[in-house]
């Protein structure tokens, strides 16, 4: 049977994640969370997951390609030039 918890919205439109749910889907301050808005069978469903900082960036740069129109050779040049700037600051005595 699930669980129900209620939290009351402020006038900013914040609301407390309860304990057990943060420590449920491990949520850390800091961290990026997720929330799917969908529709099932004429009712709203929102979901929340937490986020790796790998899917956000990753979701962050499709949209970015897609606004600016990249094919996909420019997108491929712009990933390896990347990731080449990230392997030199990471490990720069390699």
């Amino acid at each position: 049977m699930p669980k129900t918890e209620f939290r009351n919205v402020t006038s900013k439109g914040q609301v407390t994640i309860p304990k057990k749910i943060r420590d449920l889907l491990d949520i850390d301050p800091g961290d990026k969370i997720k929330f799917e808005i969908k529709d099932i069978n004429g009712d709203t469903h929102v979901t929340i997951r937490k986020e790796s900082t790998f899917s956000y960036l990753l979701e962050e740069l499709q949209e970015e390609a897609k606004k600016q129109d990249l094919d996909k050779k420019e997108l491929d040049k712009i990933i390896e030039e990347t990731r080449e700037r990230l392997v030199e600051d990471l490990y720069p005595d390699v």
